[in-house]
């Protein structure tokens, strides 16, 4: 009877080198409860974040031990939210999972897409650490369809790449894969040598959860070598650590190993319990493989008990699993024990029937090379009933050649109307890049000139020119000390203009300097007839946040003229900067006397604040353009109860980049 190896020993071990999560086979209840809450309340979520992906990549490793659907189930979940969430590791690691439920299962054809996918998403990231793990995976499928060369090569690859790192969870996993690729290959020295290495990378690591299938691996080899005393100790030292660790098909595995050897022993009571505690085990997971074959075992031990019925009972169900899943292996031990079944009944008829299917089955399945034999006879003669068929059709092929050459021209004519489409597309592309270009080259010339511009604006004749008479006033007066600090703002003040007008984007803390400085200067010269404020929201840092320069002070400017227009209790500027949706903004508030009057007094038609304006607004929808973002201004008169003006209010939005 075949016993199915521990192929993916420590492959759970994935999701620690990705996740850092700790022993989640050891979970309790509750904290599988809370994954699954994790995951049923983000499913409905637009953008899982990477913790929703985590849970359901670690309740997929969890029922890889218990329930492989609901493993599978957990991982496609992954996948989904990975994908949703574009996040490369979790669709890497998601199908990964996938794969390996399908390899618990037995299912290697189906393994093999998801396994390739994850490889293509690993190699594309340049993560060799997953690599691994995934060709290890990979190798597993082409071990089992018989290419043992490649898949040991793919497993020393690995190997010389953990030991170069050392790299224990690869070494460990090299090491058991390596070993069973030996194993197959009959090669028994070399793979309990695997064995023994993959035991002392777990003794250095200081863990005795994954020994249990390093254990059962090593109990099978001595049982083929027909030491069964030594085989039943590893599996009876397996079995523990996979109860205690709750690896429910581990368990099933062990107890299968087990109950065989008893069998073979003739201690029939004992082997009933163990192969009764693996049948239920294998229904529960489900493990069809595994279910069948236990029927069948099953059935053999009540022959040797000469309990007909019941060994009728489990045959028939074996059986009927077998070929309802196609399990080869299973049939052939199913036709075996049917064989003993009617020799216990002396049913020499059923013996014979059972004999005939076995050695049928037996044959085709062993007898490769025959097969090969006759397909290759039976193409040869394929071949030569081709050739006749072919000598008919060469009268009918002279009848059809001028239906084949209107054909070819109409091949033709489809050739030449699809290279006109791809000239005409081509000029279409190349007429659409030159416009794209001039496009471009045309907006770049409008942001110089109106840099160019900007600086002039900033430059006001009159800020100048009132700014040195100030000073002047200051030194006719003999207060040095005033002008000498109203000469250190002013020259600081154009020296930041001149930096700021040269550059692209500024920092909002020089941009805020700047203002200040200016406000400063405008209360210097008013004899502080105004106070101003600038309040930063506590979010904003603003030395990483850039923007364009100089794009606030024309209304500032405004807001200055507005409040010196203020009653005797003096006017005042309030400048706020917070971040909305994604852009700056800035509210400057001033308790002026509001546009309709500043309109009646003729205050909006300066001819510098109008250009001041303009300017502004063509910067503005330029940077609309270029970061696709609602850039702009807005003006809000601000009033009382009583509808009396008593301010402006300027909300300004500016799209920004961060540091």
């Amino acid at each position: 009877m075949t016993i199915k190896k521990s192929q993916l020993i420590i492959l759970s071990s994935f999701l620690f080198m990705f996740y850092s999560i700790e022993d989640t086979i050891t979970a309790q209840n509750k904290f599988v409860d809370s994954l699954k809450l994790v995951v049923n309340n983000v499913e409905t979520i637009k953008n899982p974040d990477k913790g929703a992906i985590k849970s359901a990549v670690i309740l997929s490793d969890i029922y890889s031990k218990i329930s492989l659907d609901s493993s599978k189930h957990y991982g496609f979940i992954a996948y989904d939210f990975a994908t949703r969430a574009k996040n490369d590791t979790g669709l890497a690691v998601s199908l990964n999972m996938i794969g390996m439920a399908y390899l618990s299962s037995g299912f290697y054809d189906s393994a093999a897409p998801f396994l390739d996918s994850a490889l293509g998403i690993f190699q594309s990231m340049g993560d060799t650490t997953g690599l691994v793990f995934v060709r290890n995976n990979l190798a597993v499928v082409m071990k089992t369809k018989g290419n043992y060369t490649q898949a040991l090569k793919l497993y020393q690859e690995n190997l010389l790449m953990a030991q170069s790192r050392h790299e224990l969870e690869n070494m460990l996993l090299s090491y058991n894969n390596m070993g069973i690729a030996y194993y197959d290959w009959k090669k028994y020295d070399e793979a309990l040598k695997n064995y023994n290495l993959a035991l002392a990378v777990l003794d250095s690591l200081g863990e005795e959860n994954r020994k249990g299938s390093l254990y059962n691996n090593i109990g099978e080899l001595y049982k083929t070598k027909g030491d069964e005393a030594k085989a039943l100790e590893f599996f009876q030292k397996a079995l523990p650590i996979h109860k205690k660790y709750n690896r429910q098909r581990s368990v099933m595995i062990s107890t299968m190993n087990i109950g065989d050897i008893y069998m073979n022993r003739d201690d029939l009571p004992k082997a009933q319990d163990y192969l009764n505690e693996a049948l239920v085990i294998s229904e529960k997971i489900p493990d069809y493989s595994n279910a069948s074959l236990l029927h069948i075992k099953l059935g053999e031990l009540f022959v040797k008990k000469k309990n007909a019925g019941i060994a009728l009972r489990h045959l028939e169900k074996g059986l009927k699993m077998a070929l309802d899943n196609d399990l080869k292996q299973n049939i052939l031990e199913a036709y075996k024990t049917y064989v003993d079944y009617a020799r216990l009944i002396n049913d020499s008829e059923l013996m014979y029937k059972y004999s005939s299917l076995y050695n049928q089955l037996n044959d085709s399945l062993f007898s490769q090379e025959s097969l090969n034999t006759i397909s290759e006879m039976e193409t040869k003669f394929k071949t030569a009933e081709k050739e006749k068929e072919i000598a008919v059709l060469k009268v009918e092929q002279k009848n059809s050649d001028l239906e084949i050459q209107l054909q070819r021209n109409q091949k033709y004519l489809i050739v030449i109307l699809l290279l006109l489409v791809i000239i005409v597309a081509f000029y279409v592309f190349n007429r659409n890049r030159l416009r794209q270009i001039k496009e471009k080259a045309d907006m770049e010339k409008q942001k110089v000139l109106i840099e160019q511009r900007l600086l002039r604006t900033q430059m006001n004749p009159h800020f100048i020119f009132n700014s040195l008479n100030s000073i002047n006033n200051f030194i006719g007066g003999n207060d040095a000390a005033q002008a000498q600090k109203y000469l250190s703002k002013f020259a600081r003040l154009m020296r930041l203009i001149l930096e700021n007008s040269r550059k692209s984007t500024v920092s909002l803390d020089k941009e805020i300097a700047s203002l200040e400085l200016n406000l400063e200067l405008e209360q210097l010269r008013f004899d502080n007839n105004f106070d101003f404020e600038i309040n930063i929201d506590d979010n904003i840092e603003p030395e990483d946040i850039y923007l364009s320069p100089m794009l606030i002070q024309p209304f500032v400017e405004n807001a200055v003229k507005h409040g010196l227009k203020k009653n005797e209790k003096g006017g005042f500027v309030s400048l706020k900067f917070y971040i909305k949706d994604e852009l700056l903004y800035c509210e400057i508030t001033d308790n002026g006397i509001g546009r309709k009057a500043a309109a009646g007094k003729g205050l909006h038609r300066n001819r510098h604040q109008s250009l001041g304006t303009q300017v502004t607004n063509e910067r503005l929808a330029i940077l609309k353009q270029d970061y696709g973002k609602e850039s702009g201004y807005e003006i809000i008169d601000l009033e009382d109860e009583n509808s009396n003006a008593i301010g402006t209010k300027v909300i300004v939005r500016i799209p920004f980049e961060e540091d």
